[in-house]
C-alpha cells in the first residue's frame, strides 16, 4: 500500500480543523471581541493540539512518500543497454530457411574477422553483426524458463571433457587475475545496523540544563477540599494541600573508540566521522533502550514499562485461535485478548489521569505485524488491515518498519524494536514475551544536552592510537503521573508470534 492516500487524508484532516479554527476567528470578529468565549477557547485547544498532531503525522508521510517516489524510480526499468528482438528474423537465420542470396552467413563472418589473411571483405560489416548476434543471443537465453535453461546446462556437462580444455589468462589470481584489481566502494560502507530512538522521540523533549545532577518537580499529593455548605453561617470545608517531590537524576551515557593513526591518515574514507557517526547512532539505541526500560538504578534513568504505579492489565492469556502458533487478537468468546486488553489500558488512563489527548499504543514490531493475521473475527476476516475495511478494528501501514506503522482505538500505533521481548506475566523481564504499553506521551519528560566528542591522543601515542569518546547528559522523568502509564503483559496472550 502506498502511503500517498494516508497523506492527503492526513492533510484532508488538517484542512478541517484549520478551517474550524477560522470559523472562531471569524464568530469573535464578528461579534467585535477581543478573546474567545469559554467554550471557544477550550475547542481553540482541542483544536490546536490536533493540528499539531497531524503536522507531524503529515510530514511523517511526506518522508515515506518520498522513500517510495526514489525507490520507485531506482527500480525502474533501463532499456538502453538491452537488444530487444522483436517480430523480425535475427541476424543469422536458424538452420532449416531456405538460403537467400544475399542473406548473412555467420561462419562466413566468423572467418572474416578472425582469419585476416583470408582477405574476405566486408570485415567491418560482419564484426558489426557478430557483436548484434551476441546480443540477440543473451535475449534469447533471459526468456528461457527454467527447464529449458536445465536442459542447457546438463547438455553443457554431458559434452564437458569431448573437448581439448585448457586454462587460458583470466580473472582468477595466478593466470592473470593479478592484473584486474579490486574495486572498493569505501564511501559506499555498510554502517553496523541498529534500531532508532523511536520511543524517547514521542516523548516530551527538552533541553537539559547546565550545571545540575538532578530536576526536582514539587507534585501535589493531596489537594484542597470544596464541599456544600449546608446552612448560611456554617462551617466551610477545608482540608490541608500536601506535597512531595518527584526527581530524574542527571545520568550520563558514553562510549568511545580507538584506532590507528596509520588508518586515520592512510584510509581515503574520513574515519572519525565514520567512528563519531557509529557511537551517536548506537547512543541514540542506549538512550531508547533506558526510556522504556531503564531500571532507574546504577546509573540508569527509570523506564516507561518498569514504572511504579503504573496501572497494569495481565489478562491477556488466550492463544492459538489462529492456526499459527500465535496469541488470539480479538475474540467475541473472551476478555482476554489483545484487543480489549488495549482498550482496558485507554480506560485506566481516562478514569485514573482524567485525560486522554496524546495516549499513544507502543509495541515491538513482531506484535503489531502479527496483527495482520491473528487479527479476525468468527467468519475470518481481517479486523487489523492497511486497507479500508468494514467494521476494521485497526488500520496497519504496512510501509512502515518503525514510527508511526497504524492506528488502533483511534490512538498511533508505534514500533519500536527496542520494545523488550523478555516479559512475563505481570514483570518487563524474566521471560520471552514481549510487552505494549498504553501512554500518554506528553505526560513523560526527557532533558537531554547536547553530544560531546573528544579526540585525545595523548593517552595512546605510544602505540600511535587514537581514542575517539562521545558522551551526552540526560534525564527522564516518566512518574508526574504515573497512571499516564498503562502496561499490558502476558505470558502466553504475548508470546512469540510464529510466521
Amino acid at each position: 500500500m502506498s502511503a500517498k492516500p494516508m497523506l492527503e487524508a492526513a492533510q484532508a484532516r488538517r484542512s478541517e480543523a484549520l478551517a474550524e479554527i477560522d470559523e472562531l476567528y471569524s464568530a469573535a470578529k464578528a461579534e467585535k471581541r477581543d478573546a474567545f468565549t469559554e467554550d471557544e477557547s477550550a475547542k481553540f485547544e482541542d483544536l490546536a493540539k490536533r493540528v499539531k498532531k497531524l503536522e507531524k503525522e503529515i510530514a511523517t508521510h511526506e518522508a515515506q512518500v518520498a522513500r517510495e517516489e526514489k525507490a520507485a524510480a531506482a527500480s525502474a526499468p533501463k532499456y538502453d543497454q538491452v537488444a530487444r528482438v522483436g517480430a523480425e528474423p535475427g541476424t543469422y537465420r536458424p538452420a532449416g530457411y531456405a538460403r537467400e542470396a544475399d542473406a548473412p552467413s555467420f561462419f562466413r563472418d566468423l572467418a572474416a574477422v578472425q582469419v585476416p589473411q583470408a582477405n574476405m571483405p566486408d570485415r567491418d560489416q560482419a564484426e558489426a553483426r557478430l557483436r548484434q548476434a551476441t546480443k540477440e543471443a543473451l535475449v534469447d537465453y533471459r526468456d528461457l524458463d527454467a527447464e529449458q535453461r536445465g536442459t542447457y546446462a546438463r547438455f553443457m556437462e554431458s559434452i564437458e571433457g569431448a573437448y581439448e580444455q585448457r586454462v587460458n589468462p583470466n580473472t582468477t589470481a595466478g593466470t592473470g587475475g593479478e592484473f584486474v584489481p579490486p574495486l572498493w566502494l569505501v564511501s559506499q560502507y555498510v554502517p553496523y545496523v541498529r534500531p532508532t530512538r523511536i520511543c524517547a522521540n514521542r516523548v516530551r523533549n527538552l533541553p537539559l540544563p547546565p550545571g545540575i545532577d538532578i530536576i526536582n518537580l514539587p507534585k501535589i499529593t493531596t489537594g484542597s477540599l470544596t464541599g456544600i455548605q449546608y446552612a448560611q453561617g456554617g462551617a466551610v470545608n477545608s482540608q490541608d494541600i500536601v506535597t512531595s517531590t518527584v526527581s530524574a537524576k542527571v545520568n550520563t551515557i558514553s562510549g568511545q573508540e580507538d584506532i590507528s593513526v596509520q588508518l586515520l591518515e592512510q584510509s581515503p574514507l574520513a574515519m572519525d566521522g565514520v567512528i563519531f557517526d557509529d557511537l551517536s547512532r548506537d547512543y541514540d539505541l542506549q538512550l531508547d533502550k533506558q526510556v522504556l526500560a531503564g531500571t532507574g538504578g546504577t546509573g540508569q534513568h527509570q523506564g516507561v514499562l518498569t514504572l511504579s504505579g503504573a496501572t497494569s492489565n495481565t489478562s491477556i492469556t488466550n492463544s492459538n485461535y489462529v492456526t499459527v502458533s500465535s496469541a488470539t487478537f480479538h475474540d467475541n468468546s473472551t476478555s482476554g485478548t489483545q484487543y480489549r486488553s488495549l482498550l482496558n489500558g485507554v480506560n485506566q488512563i481516562e478514569t485514573l489521569r482524567y485525560d486522554s489527548t496524546n495516549v499513544e499504543i507502543w509495541v515491538h514490531p513482531r506484535r503489531e505485524n502479527s496483527w495482520k493475521y491473528s487479527a479476525v473475527d468468527s467468519t475470518y476476516r481481517l479486523l487489523y488491515t492497511p486497507y479500508s475495511s468494514f467494521n476494521a478494528l485497526g488500520q496497519d501501514n504496512a510501509q512502515v518498519a518503525q514510527g508511526v506503522a497504524g492506528e488502533m482505538i483511534g490512538r498511533p500505533v508505534i514500533k519500536d524494536a527496542n520494545i523488550p521481548t523478555t516479559s512475563v506475566t505481570g514483570a518487563v523481564t524474566g521471560g520471552t514475551a514481549d510487552v505494549i504499553g498504553v501512554v500518554k506521551v506528553d505526560d513523560l519528560i526527557l532533558w537531554e544536552g547536547t553530544p560531546r566528542f573528544r579526540a585525545l591522543p595523548e593517552i595512546l601515542s605510544g602505540t600511535l592510537q587514537i581514542r575517539y569518546q562521545m558522551y551526552c547528559y540526560s534525564a527522564f522523568l516518566p512518574s508526574r503521573f504515573p497512571p499516564s502509564v498503562s502496561i499490558l503483559t502476558g505470558t502466553t496472550g504475548l508470546a512469540a508470534p510464529g510466521f
